[in-house]
């Protein structure tokens, strides 16, 4: 038996708009991410690191002079009003050691007028560990909100897509047999403006039946496998440990509201 996700997982995707300039020439895009509590009141964003570095595993260096020079989230309150805020270009921003992993976790650390205030949808308690992944299977259903082309224009509002698990979700998924970080394939469509989505596993089962577990927030999505010039119909997320790792790595267990 599969639970669906709650609604308010379809508005735990914020949509990101991001700009890139090398002092002469600027680009732009869209992408999504989503807000963790990691400390109490500490709120962190999460998306993909090639959202924030545009140089990011690029095959040249055609952007290696391109910095990130605007970063605006907007997402919705629970009285479904929405709100945008701009990245304070202080902020900081952290990376898993391994460059691999496609991840970015950055202090939300806004623009803010009096009286406004982030809201989030996460806590670390949400956030499946190691041990929470030995439940997680091949073939378990996915879920993912975000801001692909086909996010609802007219009303600014994401979109929620399933898929399943396609790859043993225990160890490291490659598509080309080189090593791709720590991610899991899954047979959904991914596509631009999805990147940073939040990938949840619903709850599976009832309590005290076998292989039953509660619904955890699993990794962030990354792309689509491509194939010849098409889409193979795989995509692959960043598993959540990443993010586990990033914040042991630094520490960000210590940091205070400021």
């Amino acid at each position: 038996m599969f639970n669906e996700p709650s609604k308010d997982f379809l508005y735990s995707a914020y949509k990101i708009y991001a700009e890139h300039s090398d002092g002469i020439k600027t680009i732009s895009g869209i992408a999504t991410g989503f807000i963790l509590e990691i400390s109490p009141g500490v709120a962190w964003i999460i998306t993909n690191r090639h959202v924030i570095d545009l140089d990011y595993k690029k095959p040249t260096a055609k952007f290696k002079d391109f910095e990130l020079s605007k970063f605006i989230i907007t997402g919705r309150k629970q009285d479904d009003t929405e709100y945008s805020f701009k990245l304070h270009e202080n902020a900081e921003i952290y990376f898993h050691d391994d460059c691999e992993n496609d991840i970015a976790v950055i202090r939300a650390h806004m623009y803010l007028v009096d009286g406004q205030q982030l809201h989030w949808h996460f806590g670390l308690e949400h956030l499946a560990d190691e041990n929470i992944y030995k439940e997680i299977n091949v073939f378990d259903l996915v879920c993912y909100s975000g801001f692909p082309k086909t996010h609802d224009k007219l009303a600014n509002r994401p979109i929620l897509r399933s898929g399943n698990i396609a790859s043993d979700p225990l160890y490291d998924y490659s598509w080309d047999s080189e090593n791709q970080g720590q991610c899991v394939a899954y047979e959904g469509f991914s596509s631009e403006g999805a990147s940073g989505s939040p990938v949840f596993a619903p709850p599976r089962g009832l309590r005290n039946i076998p292989n039953s577990r509660h619904g955890y927030l699993i990794g962030v999505n990354a792309g689509h496998i491509p194939e010849g010039n098409g889409h193979s119909g795989i995509s692959f997320f960043y598993k959540s440990t990443v993010i586990h790792e990033i914040i042991k790595r630094h520490n960000l267990f210590d940091k205070k509201n400021e």
